[in-house]
Parts: C-alpha cells; structure tokens; sequence
C-alpha cells in the first residue's frame, strides 16, 4: 500500500528548547580586566602598546598560575569562575597580541612560554 500526503501520520510541533546561552558579548577590557585583576591602574588599562600588553600577559599568567595552584592544592579560595574568567581573558589579549595560544599548542614548552613572552 502506498501512502499519500494526506495518510502521513500528523508531524508533532517542535519540542521546546531551554534557554540559549548569551551570545559572546565584544572583549571590553577596560570593564573586564579589573574584575580579574584589581591590582590594575587606569593607565595601564589604557595601554594598547606591546610593552603595556605584554605587562597585562605578564599579570595575567601569574595570576593564573596561583590559581592553578589553589586549585590543586584544594585550597579553600580556590574559585573555578574566576580561573575560568581568567583564562578566558588570558585567551583574548592573546588573541590581541596575535600570539598563538600556548594552553591548546602542541609545541614543546620552552618555545610556547618565549611565544607568549614576545608581544
């Protein structure tokens, strides 16, 4: 027997879907860099200069690395939204440096870290 149109079982409406996650707003590092990194001066903030962004990777790594060692050590300060944020940021001014990322390379480590030094 062969079906037509009109025999086809009825389609069931679409199911509903959760809510979506917000779209990835643009990197304001004016707003975003002080929440990570409050130790940070206006001017430094302001300093779009290869030396004044090598200066934030610099912050920014170490800030990382003693997470990473709260982390580890399971220690009660230990915040996975603030290492989160921080990685994420750590990405973005990569990014703006056009340096690769070190944390999804597979080169050897020392050309990774000297990479990441020059900006």
């Amino acid at each position: 027997m062969v079906r037509t149109k009109d025999a086809q079982a009825p389609s069931h409406p679409p199911r509903p879907r959760g809510p979506r996650p917000p779209r990835p707003q643009a990197y304001d590092r004016r707003s975003e860099l002080p929440r990570v990194l409050p130790v940070l001066r206006p001017e430094e903030l302001d300093d779009e200069s290869p030396l004044g962004r090598r200066r934030v990777l610099a912050k920014l790594r170490s800030a990382l690395r003693a997470e990473r060692r709260r982390g580890i050590a399971g220690h009660w300060s230990y915040d996975l939204a603030r290492h989160a944020e921080l990685l994420r940021i750590y990405r973005l001014e990569l990014a703006l440096c056009g340096l690769p990322d070190p944390t999804r390379a597979r080169a050897p480590l020392a050309r990774r870290l000297n990479a990441a030094r020059r900006c």
